[in-house]
């Protein structure tokens, strides 16, 4: 939280917030009951202070009272009363003070941050020594404390191969869009990209539990040469049994097309070597491709789809322009 939070505060019990700091102070009010806990108890100190009045004061009992005219005693417990409301309103600032650095260290997490840029493939290797290699324009994020959480928590987007190392009482978590995979040891990949409609997730060994982020029951469960695709759109999941881990090929060079979207199949590309397309000229964007490129270059790739598809592509300098093309079924 701000730390205007503070002054917003002050504002509301001293009756001159504005329409702004009343606003930002209801809804921090609604983000949880601490939140409530804590401004009641500013309140409570600034009523206190309200109500320490002269006549509601009592007086110390005076050795030399005799010696003290009558005069002096409502002197005295002015004296009193502004001493209580003077200790009463440094209470509160202290109040103010430990609840601002209060909300600074709760607010304070940092993380590190690892991307593969378009056109590379990067090996990370992380606080645990579990691997993560990460495809072409994907990154992961995780706590600078990664070890000190309950669990290891990572946050993936794009796709990414895990090497996990065991570790039986700190689960290791991913994060990846709308679902997230929680492990002990095994490898795994995750293929979770923002522009497509479906994440999905493969094991190589071990065992893995995948389930949405929302979700509190029973997770589904995956052991080797299973795969599960969620779709983020019917927000469903299908699970398949398969002969060959063809989700991980792109770590060895190759790229795996089975009747892929071509726009899916173009962002591939795109991020594989490190171009754009422009499809402006392109009839026929609900077309699929069923294709195996192992170990092609880009020119390779592109003359395979221009056979097949009858497209006429150009490329100026990092920009390829596609036009034409056969029409094909809808599925």
């Amino acid at each position: 939280m701000k730390d205007e939070i503070w002054n917003h505060i002050v504002k509301r019990l001293s009756h001159t917030e504005t329409s702004t700091s009343k606003k930002e102070l209801d809804l921090w009010l609604a983000e949880d009951s601490d939140n409530k806990r804590k401004y009641q108890e500013s309140a409570m100190l600034w009523h206190l202070t309200g109500k320490l009045k002269s006549e509601e004061t009592f007086e110390i009992p005076d050795l030399k009272a005799d010696s003290i005219s009558a005069n002096s005693r409502p002197k005295q417990q002015y004296y009193w009363a502004y001493g209580m409301a003077a200790a009463c309103i440094a209470a509160l600032f202290i109040f103010g003070l430990n609840f601002i650095n209060n909300n600074k260290q709760k607010r304070v997490t940092e993380w590190t941050i690892q991307t593969a840029s378009p056109g590379k493939i990067l090996s990370v290797t992380l606080p645990d020594r579990s691997t993560v290699m990460l495809n072409s324009g994907s990154s992961i994020r995780y706590q600078k404390d990664f070890l000190k959480n309950n669990n290891r928590l990572v946050q993936l987007s794009g796709e990414a191969f895990f090497d996990v190392r065991h570790q039986r009482k700190q689960p290791f978590v991913v994060e990846s869009g709308k679902i997230k995979t929680v492990v002990y040891g095994t490898s795994f990949n995750i293929r979770a990209y923002k522009s497509e409609s479906h994440i999905q997730v493969s094991v190589t060994s071990g065992k893995v539990g995948v389930l949405k982020n929302e979700d509190k029951s029973k997770p589904i469960f995956l052991l080797p040469h299973n795969s599960l695709t969620f779709d983020t759109l019917a927000k469903t999941f299908s699970k398949v049994l398969t002969s060959m881990a063809t989700a991980e090929d792109w770590r060895n060079g190759s790229l795996i097309f089975e009747q892929t979207p071509i726009m899916e199949v173009l962002a591939t590309l795109s991020r594989r070597f490190n171009v754009e397309f422009d499809t402006t000229a392109y009839k026929h964007p609900s077309c699929k491709l069923t294709a195996r490129f192992e170990h092609k270059d880009l020119a390779a790739i592109l003359k395979t789809i221009q056979t097949v598809m009858n497209i006429e592509i150009k490329k100026i300098d990092q920009t390829i322009y596609l036009k034409g093309g056969n029409a094909c079924k809808e599925n």
